[in-house]
């Protein structure tokens, strides 16, 4: 039979849980404090860093702030030269913002010393701790927020493969302004993965939340022990919640067992998030094209990273 909890007590527990959490990011953000930021101003750099699209009103609604506190706030930095504007392409009246390398360096110090903060408060825990600590963050994170975690990573079914070209076609026509040739290029795409597919060289993967298709992305063949990542894309209310990361490591295993030696990508430069998470995988930049291309003026980046030595005999298992 279900004890149902009487609601002063429930309330009662979840204020006491706030003032633990409170003390709790408070050490953390100590790092913070003792320099000449304030959490808010902290907040505004780190928002600019990894927002795909940084201006003030996007910034303002992702934090909240009064409009005249983050108008001071933004022209401050950029007397401090901490961050530059420049007119956005999608609306005139909007400018976006962006870190300088001055602004860049400030940040990484501030993000350093509340990583390490962050790290030290975990060291104690297991592996075993740390795992069931991360589950309880993202249910509680779900809970209130009303996300249902049902996400499941999964090899792509018949007829998904159209989906995740629409939503390619969508996200980037209405975030970038792409034009009707992207979807030609998608498409074009496409069709030389499907006949690679067939030949047991490559293959795409979803990210799938009650069903709809969240995330998508895939592994080309292009030449020997050499292939393509593509079509990699989260939806914009799914990130942040792990699913760039799991769809990232189901591609880079299958790349191992099938003993790819480099992948390579190609992005552009606005895609700054898309570039954290590189990153973090282990690629790095190694090509850039300035050029015109899908009804835009774009800054084409190449990035890879070298899974296996070429030059060093893979042992077969």
């Amino acid at each position: 039979m279900e004890v149902k909890e009487n609601p002063h007590e429930i309330t009662q527990r979840i204020r006491s849980f706030n003032r633990f959490y409170t003390r709790i990011i408070g050490a953390v953000n100590q790092s913070v404090l003792n320099s000449p930021f304030s959490l808010a101003e902290v907040r505004v750099l780190f928002e600019i860093k990894h927002s795909e699209n940084p201006t003030a009103s996007e910034i303002n609604r992702e934090l909240d702030l009064d409009p005249g506190y983050l108008s001071r706030i933004v022209r401050r930095f950029e007397q401090d030269e901490l961050l530059t504007k420049e007119r956005s392409p999608l609306d005139g009246r909007a400018y976006l913002l962006r870190l300088t390398e001055h602004g860049e360096r400030v940040l990484a110090s501030l993000e350093k010393a509340s990583d390490k903060k962050a790290a030290d408060l975990i060291s104690p825990l297991s592996e075993r701790e740390t795992a069931a600590l991360l589950r309880s963050m993202e249910s509680i994170r779900s809970l209130l927020t009303k996300t249902p975690l049902e996400l499941e990573v999964r090899t792509v079914s018949p007829g998904e493969l159209g989906t995740v070209v629409a939503r390619h076609m969508e996200f980037y026509s209405k975030q970038y302004a792409f034009d009707a040739s992207f979807e030609s290029y998608l498409f074009e795409g496409m069709a030389r993965f499907l006949k690679n597919r067939e030949n047991g060289m490559g293959q795409a993967w979803v990210a799938t939340n009650g069903g709809s298709v969240v995330g998508s992305i895939a592994i080309d063949h292009v030449e020997e022990r050499v292939a393509q990542l593509r079509w990699f894309l989260v939806e914009p209310e799914f990130r942040g919640m792990g699913v760039g990361r799991r769809l990232m490591e189901e591609t880079l295993d299958f790349c191992r067992m099938n003993l790819y030696h480099r992948i390579f990508l190609w992005t552009f430069s606005e895609l700054r998030n898309a570039r954290h998470l590189y990153e973090m995988y282990g690629f790095s930049p190694t090509e850039e094209v300035a050029h015109t291309i899908w009804g835009r003026e774009l800054t084409e980046e190449r990035w890879d990273i070298l899974l296996f030595d070429p030059d060093e005999e893979v042992e077969m298992v």
